[in-house]
């Protein structure tokens, strides 16, 4: 709500101003009446005010001479004077003031409402441009100016969330260096970058647990059907300076929580780092004596059991990273392949504990990475490389029956693994670029062969069914395939 101060000698007039932003605006509070400059500028000395409505015509010092006082005490303040049409003398005066609009009498509903709708963009407008610079300061601890957080937060109580999208990378740093807010701003909340494009910090004024948590369940879903996302909020509300003394452990808790293929909303709260789990020895050098004479059944069981354990104890993924690394350093103990390219193999593990959507999921990929070939992952592709090779084996492929999973079997990657390959590298997506392709071939194969029927355009460009393919098309194109060809 932003505040405002007005001022005029007449009573009525000043009531009558009152209640119309009391009644029609949801924006701004009547923070005082006053019926002088003196008595407004007594006001200013004490409280600070994002808008002045003054009369310019009253007993003592008039409209002008309190916005020109008013200016130097609050430079920030908005201005609007009230105005009678024999009082234009006052123009030049108020040009040198600073003030935002004229009121002119009569005054109106409409006018003022119009006049308010004004300022509020350009409060907004400035408010966002301040946020953008103090709300990363404040998240980093790095140094802002007080005077002016404290006139944007100083009044309000907030609450705090810290998340993150998909699995971690266990390659980010611990704490929080950089940030920024991201623009355009949402109503309800701020919205500032984590370590990478996965993770957000949401800022939002105080109206509630069950509010703030119904609005976290919500954003936490924009990012589609993901197997895990972490949130951790504060319980209770906060001021906003203590941003920075949420982050940094908000950060470690989702460090030391996250869980592979689960969704979780925790509580902020101080915790304790707990013990790094370690596999068996026992069980380790059983794993060895298996690689070591070929046991490819036993090593595959292994893996297995392995995922089941840590899907029922909803092991945390740093926990799994230590004891996969413990499995990885056993085998490359008693094998030479693996332990030729141990330190490959070690990031390989990293990214596919970023993007692995289970712990069965995980440990496949990790067996095909210690014992098998031939995948598109295993020819060190980056991820320009991997996003090439998908464009080009969907249009070499669109006519066969295409789904995103036999191209992640292709690619050797998760489908979410996929589809972040689209979002950073495309504005499109997978079934929008497969739909693409194939409208594209229908519609040359329907201007070069008008005489071919219907259904053996669909299975030439990959749909068995005839009648889908012609809703897929009218989608696509806005007509039928009939309509396009005659060109109505």
């Amino acid at each position: 709500m932003y505040r405002v101060l007005i001022v005029d000698d007449e009573l009525p007039a000043l009531r009558f101003v009152s209640s119309i932003i009391e009644k029609f605006s949801q924006s701004f509070k009547v923070a005082g009446t006053v019926s002088s400059g003196e008595l407004a500028l007594n006001f200013l000395q004490k409280q600070t005010v994002d808008l002045l409505i003054t009369d310019i015509s009253m007993h003592g010092m008039n409209g002008i001479e309190l916005a020109l006082a008013a200016r130097r005490m609050q430079p920030n303040i908005h201005i609007v004077i009230i105005s009678g049409y024999g009082e234009f003398e006052y123009a030049q005066g108020a040009i040198q003031a600073g003030v935002d609009d004229y009121l002119l009498k009569p005054v109106s509903v409409t006018k003022i409402t119009a006049i308010l709708q004004s300022i509020q963009e350009k409060l907004e407008a400035k408010n966002t441009n301040l946020s953008a610079s103090i709300l990363p300061a404040l998240a980093c601890r790095q140094p802002y100016v007080q005077e002016t957080a404290a006139r944007l937060y100083g009044r309000k109580s907030y609450r705090f969330a810290f998340l993150r999208w998909g699995n971690l990378d266990m390659t980010l740093p611990k704490n929080l260096s950089a940030t920024s807010l991201i623009l355009p701003t949402n109503e309800q909340l701020y919205e500032l970058r984590g370590r990478d494009d996965e993770e957000r910090i949401l800022i939002a004024e105080d109206q509630g647990i069950d509010e703030f948590l119904s609005r976290l369940s919500v954003y936490m879903t924009q990012h589609g059907s993901l197997p895990t996302w972490t949130a951790v909020y504060t319980p209770i509300s906060r001021p906003i300076e203590e941003l920075a003394d949420f982050v940094d452990p908000a950060i470690n808790l989702v460090y030391q929580r996250t869980v592979i293929g689960r969704h979780q909303i925790m509580q902020f709260s101080g915790g304790t780092n707990p013990k790094i789990l370690r596999l068996p020895a026992a069980d380790l050098k059983q794993l060895a004596y298996f690689v070591s004479f070929d046991k490819t059944r036993m090593i595959r069981e292994y893996f297995a059991s392995l995922a089941v354990s840590w899907e029922r104890a909803n092991t945390p993924q740093r926990q799994v990273w230590h004891m996969g690394r413990q499995v990885i350093h056993q085998i490359a103990a008693v094998s030479q392949p693996v332990a030729g390219r141990l330190e490959e193999v070690l990031q390989e593990f990293n990214q596919q504990l970023l993007l692995a959507d289970s712990y069965s999921d995980l440990m496949r990929k990790t067996y095909a990475l210690l014992f098998e070939d031939g995948s598109a992952r295993d020819r060190k592709m980056s991820t320009r490389e991997l996003y090439d090779y998908a464009i080009s084996y969907i249009e070499e492929n669109y006519v066969q029956p295409l789904s995103m999973q036999s191209l992640c079997d292709e690619l050797g990657i998760s489908q979410t693994y996929l589809s972040r390959l689209f979002r950073k590298y495309s504005s499109t997506t997978f079934n929008a670029y497969l739909t693409k392709c194939r409208m594209e071939a229908a519609m040359q194969l329907l201007r070069e062969k008008p005489e071919l029927l219907l259904r053996d355009v669909a299975a030439c460009v990959g749909y068995e069914d005839s009648s889908y393919f012609t809703k897929v098309f009218r989608q696509y194109t806005g007509k039928n395939p009939s309509q396009w060809v005659s060109g109505e």
